[in-house]
């Protein structure tokens, strides 16, 4: 895979979503050491709690 798109702390959101969330790290193939094309999110949930999720690069935009 190639570099990843966004930066930790880039604001993204889910190509068909409408909230917002920060890149918290970008997963690495840990065989390899490369980019897995894969990213871990952080964002607030209905009760305002902040939660992390794992989300494919490919299905995220910048804010």
């Amino acid at each position: 895979m190639s570099k990843p798109k966004f930066n930790e702390g880039a604001w993204v959101k889910e190509k068909t979503g409408t909230k917002g969330m920060t890149v918290v790290s970008n997963i690495t193939d840990k065989s390899t050491s490369e980019f897995s094309g894969k990213v871990i999110c952080k964002y607030g949930d209905e009760e305002g709690h902040d939660v992390e999720g794992e989300f494919s690069e490919v299905d995220l935009v910048s804010l």
